[in-house]
């Protein structure tokens, strides 16, 4: 049997990366023997038939980032948009050096001018704008991404970088949903102090400014309807978190720590609506927003490249920008007065996951990818 190298975060690390590449792990090793390792030296990664390196926009992915430059192999990037990760792990010289290599001489000025500016880096569209893909890319046998948007920002560097190495855009693989019991989702309700009649709507995972948390929290404060707003995940900062406390504070919102998978099951079926927002877009998709999709919830999404292979009938899209405050709270009101648009939203999204984003329809695409369609 044909051996892969995977190097990715993995469990315990709480990520959603990691979680995923246990996953794919499990699944891939159906076909062939899999060995999973966070870093890897150069003789076990070229020991193997291929290497698959799951590359995303944080220090947990160093690892993954620092072997693939080494030996090449396929990567799969869950961000299209490394510019945080690299900004955390270069001096200003290094981090000018990067930029004009990605970007052209031209942009050295500017390069000069983030760096001033990287305090705001989690929220400023000229973090978002520079990619810095070019070196992975070029170093890549092969690219795997999860959207049109990242597809984009790939053959974007690509041509940067004078290449034209395979680029295959997979959908983002995700479990079928595990099962909860009635009783679970009723506990799990009581415990958020939910009565009878109220409805939940709930924002899950590492909370930073592109996921427009500020926006949501004013929207439910103006709701009509008697709601609860689960916050659940990490902050990016204590300066972010503080930031939000006064809205934080209302006796709307309920928060919960990082959330292991059976946590996020539970609380994922006892959610009426799931608001998953991102702009400025790192062109991720969204591994809570596809769990919950499996699960036929309905998720209010920033309506972007990012999202666009979803059906228009499975998600709820808004605009980013001035509008994006008023559309949401028109979203939220419309999906909260009316339970069969709930259900037939999360319907149309359970359907869509099932077809296209399941194991059985990803797997030819990954042994396509990695060179692997012969695994004798």
């Amino acid at each position: 049997m044909k051996r892969l190298a995977l190097v990715s975060p993995l469990p315990p690390a709480r990520s959603g990366v990691a979680e995923f590449s246990k996953r794919v792990a499990r699944e891939l090793s159906r076909v062939v023997r899999v060995e999973a390792r966070e870093s890897g030296e150069r003789a076990w990664l070229e020991a193997a038939d291929e290497r698959l390196y799951q590359i995303g926009n944080n220090a947990l992915h160093s690892g993954a980032y620092e072997a693939a430059l080494a030996v090449p192999g396929v990567v799969e990037l869950h961000d299209a948009v490394l510019h945080h990760f690299l900004l955390g792990r270069l001096s200003r010289e290094k981090y000018v050096e990067e930029i004009v290599y990605s970007g052209g001489e031209w942009e050295r000025g500017m390069a000069e001018e983030l760096w001033l500016r990287r305090g705001d880096a989690s929220s400023d569209a000229g973090f978002f704008a520079r990619p810095l893909l070019r070196r992975v890319v070029e170093s890549a046998r092969a690219v795997i991404v999860h959207n049109p948007g990242a597809l984009r920002r790939v053959r974007e560097a690509r041509s940067q970088a004078g290449v034209a190495q395979p680029m295959f855009e997979i959908p983002h693989y995700v479990d079928p949903p595990e099962v909860v019991s009635a009783e679970e989702v009723a506990q799990a309700r009581r415990e958020l102090g939910l009565d009878e009649g109220d409805l939940l709507i709930s924002c899950f995972g590492f909370q930073r400014p592109p996921r427009r948390l500020r926006s949501v929290l004013r929207v439910v404060k103006r709701l009509a309807r008697p709601v609860k707003l689960l916050v659940a995940g990490a902050f990016v900062s204590v300066e972010y978190e503080q930031a939000l406390a006064p809205l934080l504070g209302s006796d709307r919102v309920v928060r919960l720590p990082f959330l292991s998978e059976r946590e996020l099951a539970i609380y994922a079926a006892s959610t009426d609506v799931c608001v998953n927002l991102r702009s400025p877009s790192a062109g991720e998709t969204s591994g809570i927003a596809v769990k919950l999709m499996a699960r036929g919830k309905p998720v209010v999404v920033t309506d972007s490249e990012e999202v666009s292979a979803f059906p228009n009938d499975a998600v709820v899209g808004i605009d980013s920008g001035e509008a994006e405050e008023e559309m949401l709270a028109e979203a939220l009101q419309a999906l909260l007065a009316d339970a069969g648009l709930r259900e037939a939203i999360g319907a149309a999204a359970a359907r869509h996951i099932r077809v296209r984003h399941g194991f059985e329809a990803v797997l030819p695409l990954y042994l396509e990818a990695l060179g692997l369609t012969d695994v004798s």
